[in-house]
């Protein structure tokens, strides 16, 4: 059946593309997804993961694999984030971070657009860079902010805004022809990808507010006052386990500045005293109010894997780059459970039992 072939990739012997590392993996198990993308010099590891995650959830639905341009997401979630700043006169998040909230948004509005049509990069450059644009963007929206809410122009500026996004990244498409027939995005979207951007729902576990409800997480890019699942630590470590066994991927959202982990290597643990640890929920809350772990990448969780001796690591495809891992991330067990802030998951991909618990 196309569904179930396309579903999980069970492995348990080592693969050759690990012959050059000095660490050596055994996979448990790995869902098909769609090759990895390089965000360059961009801010938008947000969009490459959750774009990852619709690719790899039209997969499981059957689909056929495609690469949907994580840069279509980036101009809605710009102009959003700009009428929030603009609203509470430089209050709010402005930035080139974003959630993963942000491009389910912008597909339930907007659809989709394949890379091969439009990939935000502008003729005669080369790469993803926007560092450039978003220190213009940033100047634009805190001089409007400042010049006093009742004499703002609200068409002008979002006009001027807009204008400073096509010039960087271009302009998408009204409609485009895919595969012989023409399409918009939301036509591409419905018929290529197919989710249900309501079908899915960010977990996270945090002791400052009720377990088993809905709550606003305060973090710097939740811009838009986006609401959480908060479940106590072993259920939100089981239901990614879960998920995983029965084909759901995940989105990941958290930190990956700590000393010890190791990019280059594609290797994130943390310090041997940390991984002989059990991490609580305690440990969990105190390294976010401390704000050692903070909400600073994204990236997509597709599988889980065993070192030589028998150490559980989970499977990450990232978008910063290549690495001796060929752009895969192994994070450890236990920096997975401490350093994740939430993960994007089909409501399905949660357990029965644990869904039977909500309030």
């Amino acid at each position: 059946m196309k569904y179930f072939f396309g579903l999980l990739l069970l492995i348990s012997v080592k693969i050759s593309c690990f012959s050059q590392s000095t660490h050596d993996f055994n996979i448990i198990l790995k869902i098909t997804s769609t090759p990895l993308k390089d965000q360059q010099s961009s801010g938008t590891c947000w969009s490459f993961a959750t774009t990852s995650f619709l690719e790899t959830e039209a997969i499981r639905l059957g689909k056929d694999p495609i690469s949907l341009s994580p840069i279509f997401y980036v101009k809605p979630a710009y102009l959003g984030k700009a009428q929030k700043f603009i609203e509470t006169k430089g209050k709010s998040y402005f930035a080139e971070g974003d959630l993963t909230f942000s491009v389910l948004n912008a597909y339930k509005k907007f659809g989709a657009i394949p890379e091969t049509v439009y990939n935000g990069i502008i003729e005669g450059d080369w790469q993803h860079d926007q560092v450039e644009m978003d220190d213009l963007l940033l100047a634009m929206v805190e001089s409007i902010a400042k010049s006093g809410y009742e004499r703002i122009k609200p068409y002008s500026w979002s006009i001027a805004l807009d204008g400073v996004l096509k010039a960087y990244l271009g302009a998408p498409p009204a409609t485009f022809v895919y595969k012989g027939k023409l399409h918009s995005p939301k036509t591409f979207a419905d018929e290529y990808i197919g989710i249900k951007p309501d079908e899915y729902i960010e977990i996270t576990s945090y002791k400052q507010n009720d377990f088993n409800k809905m709550f606003v997480l305060d973090i710097p890019a939740n811009w838009n006052q986006n609401k959480y699942l908060n479940l106590p630590i072993k259920d939100f470590e089981r239901t990614i386990n879960y998920a995983l066994e029965n084909g759901y991927s995940l989105g990941w959202n958290g930190d990956a500045s700590e000393p010890f982990f190791n990019f280059n290597e594609g290797i994130l643990k943390l310090s041997s005293k940390e991984e002989n640890m059990v991490i609580t929920q305690e440990l969990r809350q105190k390294t976010f109010d401390n704000k050692t772990t903070t909400d600073e990448h994204n990236m997509h969780l597709i599988g889980k894997a065993k070192d030589k001796e028998g150490n559980v690591y989970y499977i990450l495809k990232n978008s910063e780059g290549n690495n001796a891992m060929d752009g895969y991330i192994y994070m450890s067990k236990n920096a997975l459970l401490l350093k994740t802030i939430s993960l994007l998951v089909h409501k399905e991909g949660i357990p029965t039992e644990i869904k039977l618990k909500l309030k």
